[in-house]
């Protein structure tokens, strides 16, 4: 005998049953017993007729839709030549229905038949397209007994066992079709066994029969490692054991019902997890000889919860307490959750459904009324719109380290944990968390224990050269970053007027168009709203741009959960409480600022500053040139060309500003000088710091561009001099940044051909660090520190830093 149960998704319409009834006669052997649901969201209207109807209201219309459908299906299936007997009679359900309207009153035993008479429509429309099959109409109320009330009914295995044997061998027969979600109690009555009760049922007689298997037949492949409709790289789980199922099923897993295991683990019939529209696939197979080395199997989430906690001086040492709060609930069928308790005795805590919260509240109000009175129980706290994610996996007891890395996790995707528990086993780990996070949690976790493809999402602020070019290397990158491993989507595309978001992510080949055609601006609550809907667990915001109103909201960033890439300088050399501020947000936030461009372009020189600084290092002195473009013009005025054809030039060829006049003015290596100087510890201003221009103080100020390019030839003999002077000696002109003894400047120096930086033209930059572990020989790093390829790609870099590895 072997037991298949079809659920609500297999029997929707005509298609679906004639699908199941193929399936049905192509695995036909020996005996069967086919357990059958409601057609798909047929109990849902029936629940919601049964509500309206004992709250007096109308329900003619959902009448009306509900009875179409019935005759309609039944017309269906007749029309394929069968003839459907056993038809369930709507008109007494109608009749049911009209009496609990006129007294709006829906007793139990009047809901269970209403909710459950979707299965018998179900069963009869089977049975007609098996009835070439020998298949038989078996009554569930006269196989399964249970007990309890009407609507969440238990089984009684032995009685039920007993039941089924002299049913079956009353009526021998092929193929039996039984309603899921029914029983009877010891009455005769009619009982339901719970919502989606109908794996229970299978279950039940499974066991009860002592089948070779039983299989659930569903719309999905099998148990997955976490629930597929909100995780696109869940993988099927091949073999789990009961208990793993049982874990995974109580804890929010949807494709296992949580009382469907447990009869087939004590008979010891496997179970297996199947897709009616794709049966050929593998499913996955639940049984004792089912588990496997792999020390984690999947992730389950349980939402909707709240956690109750009775605490108070008299909780500690009193014998008895906790079973008090146990069964002060359990009198009033309240389900717990997770329960956890103070290793002090001082509190308990545990979950229930938020449905159960109001019963939960009455019942401990009523059995701790005398302590609440005495001060001995302080007033019961609540805490609501939780959550529980677990990790799963018999084998987890022998590998270290998983707990850590399922804390770290959590706490990778910004979330407190509540509460946490764990079974003697160690086959199941659990925290409590916030609800809204959870899926958040779940997919950083799914991440690191069973896809190790870390995402990065990324919101681009800024479209000019080093933005485009960012774009470029992004696409051309994208097989180097999936070789390693990493998702890196683009989400967000902003400029200085529209922002563009796509939860599909933004393609590289049309991105202009639709930034072009948005008609919103960016608005960093709107980004964030975009990143809790897509449940994005680390998006990065990208500043290519030179804007001061975005540098000022960096602290903002960082604390609504953004890491911040930044080329714009203006956050790092902004006041010197600012620039503590951002650290301070990193820390608390768990996020990173990254600034590598700020210096250097594409050079490595923040992080080696950040290694040696944080390793004990101290900086003694330090000399560089640090504008590519004015390593340029240095070059160019090296080789005979004036201050103003040095400039032409330098602009032509892409390497100053729009406006030279800001990178003549020194400001730009000034704001570098600042942060090369922060990081080394230096509590200093930007106007701290002396700044020596290569034109007169308030030379063309106010004019355009192109005005003062026509005036800057005045300036040509007077530099010309200079440099003369300074080949006399020989010597060349270079524009150096210095630190020493704590101050700091930048300006024109004349080297000599000994000097480190004498060589150093063309748009390279070097920075010579001469520290306490780097002397009397610095410590010299060098390279080209200018143009949009090289630093887009240490952004690039300082974008694959936010990984959590």
């Amino acid at each position: 005998m072997r037991v298949l149960k079809f659920g609500g998704s297999s029997l929707a319409d005509y298609a679906c049953l004639q699908q199941v009834a193929q399936l049905v006669k192509a695995q036909l052997k020996d005996e069967m017993l086919l357990v059958l649901s409601a057609p798909g969201g047929m109990t849902d209207s029936l629940v919601a007729l049964a509500s309206a109807a004992e709250q007096g209201l109308d329900f003619s219309q959902q009448w009306q839709a509900l009875a179409s459908r019935c005759e309609g299906l039944k017309a269906d299936v007749e029309k394929s030549g069968v003839v459907v007997t056993s038809w369930p009679d709507l008109g007494e359900l109608k009749n049911k229905l009209d009496g609990v309207s006129l007294i709006q009153c829906c007793p139990d035993q009047v809901r269970a038949f209403v909710i459950s008479f979707g299965e018998r429509v179900s069963v009869s429309l089977m049975q007609a397209l098996l009835s070439s099959q020998d298949a038989r109409y078996l009554e569930a109320t006269s196989c399964i007994a249970s007990t309890g009330g009407y609507i969440d009914a238990e089984a009684d295995l032995v009685a039920s066992k007993a039941r089924f044997q002299a049913v079956l061998k009353e009526n021998p027969a092929t193929i039996y079709i039984m309603p899921g979600f029914t029983a009877s109690n010891d009455k005769g009555e009619l009982t339901t066994l719970g919502r989606n009760g109908s794996d229970y049922s299978a279950a039940i007689a499974a066991a009860c029969l002592e089948a070779e298997i039983c299989q659930i037949w569903t719309d999905v492949d099998g148990v997955y490692s976490a629930d597929p409709r909100y995780i696109k790289k869940a993988t099927k789980v091949d073999f789990l054991s009961y208990k793993e199922a049982m874990e995974l099923s109580y804890f929010g897993a949807k494709v296992l019902h949580p009382k469907t295991i447990l009869p087939c683990a004590k008979a010891g019939v496997p179970c297996e997890i199947k897709n009616t529209h794709n049966p050929d696939a593998q499913g996955s197979l639940i049984g004792n000889d089912y588990s496997s080395d792999e020390p984690v199997k999947a992730l389950s989430s349980l939402q909707d919860l709240a956690m109750l906690t009775v605490s108070g001086p008299g909780m500690k040492g009193k014998v008895g307490m906790a079973s008090k709060v146990f069964n002060a609930l359990a009198h009033d069928n309240v389900s717990i959750v997770l329960i956890t308790q103070s290793s002090c005795e001082f509190s308990i805590s545990f979950c229930v459904h938020e449905t159960d919260l109001a019963l939960a509240l009455d019942a401990l109000q009523t059995a701790f009324e005398l302590e609440l009175q005495a001060g001995l129980i302080e007033p019961v706290q609540v805490q609501r719109n939780l959550a529980i994610v677990t990790l799963v996996g018999d084998n987890m007891r022998a590998h270290r380290g998983l707990a850590a890395k399922f804390f770290a996790s959590l706490a990778q995707a910004q979330v407190n944990i509540v509460a946490i528990a764990q079974d003697s086993t160690e086959s199941a780990i659990s925290a409590v968390i916030d609800g809204e996070l959870c899926n958040d949690a779940v997919k950083i976790c799914h991440e690191n224990f069973f896809t190790h493809v870390p995402s990065i999402d990324v919101f681009l602020l800024g479209c000019g050269l080093v933005g485009q070019e960012l774009i470029n290397q992004l696409e051309r990158q994208q097989a180097w970053l999936e070789k390693r491993n990493i998702k890196l989507n683009l989400y967000g595309v902003a400029n200085s007027r529209q922002l563009h978001l796509d939860n599909e992510g933004i393609a590289f080949s049309d991105w202009q168009q639709k930034l072009a055609s948005s008609e919103q601006a960016f608005d960093l609550k709107l980004v964030e709203q975009f990143v809790k809907q897509n449940h994005l667990v680390n998006p990065v915001l990208v500043d290519c741009t030179s804007s001061d109103a975005l540098a000022a909201q960096y602290v903002d960033f960082l604390n609504a959960g953004f890491h911040v890439v930044a080329a714009n300088k203006k956050a790092t050399t902004s006041s010197y409480t600012y620039y503590q501020d951002l650290i301070a947000a990193t820390q608390k936030n768990n996020r990173k600022f990254l600034y590598e461009t700020n210096v250097g372009a594409g050079l490595p020189v923040i992080d080696n500053l950040q290694s040696l600084f944080g390793a004990g290092d101290e900086l003694l002195e330090f000399s560089g040139i640090l504008s590519g473009s004015l390593s340029y013009m240095f070059g160019a005025l090296q080789d005979g060309l004036s201050l103003s054809e040095a400039t032409i030039k330098a602009k032509e060829s892409g390497f100053t500003e729009p406006d030279p006049r800001d990178d003549l003015s020194g400001t730009d290596v000034a704001r570098k000088l600042l942060i090369i100087a922060r990081e080394a510890g230096m509590k200093l201003e930007l106007s701290d710091i002396e700044v020596e221009s290569v034109l007169p103080q308030g030379f063309a100020q106010g004019d355009s561009v192109d005005e003062f390019m026509a005036k800057l030839p005045s300036l040509d003999a007077d530099f010309n001099e200079r440099i003369q002077s300074a080949a006399s000696e020989g010597k060349v002109l270079r524009y150096v940044g210095t630190i020493k003894e704590g101050h700091c400047k930048v300006g024109i120096e004349a080297v000599d051909e000994k000097h480190a930086l004498n060589v150093i033209r063309d748009g390279e930059n070097a920075l010579a660090i001469l520290s306490q572990y780097y002397q009397p020989r610095p410590f010299v790093i060098r390279g080209y520190g200018a143009g949009s390829e090289v630093t887009a790609a240490g952004v690039f870099a300082d974008i694959l830093k936010t990984l959590s590895r």
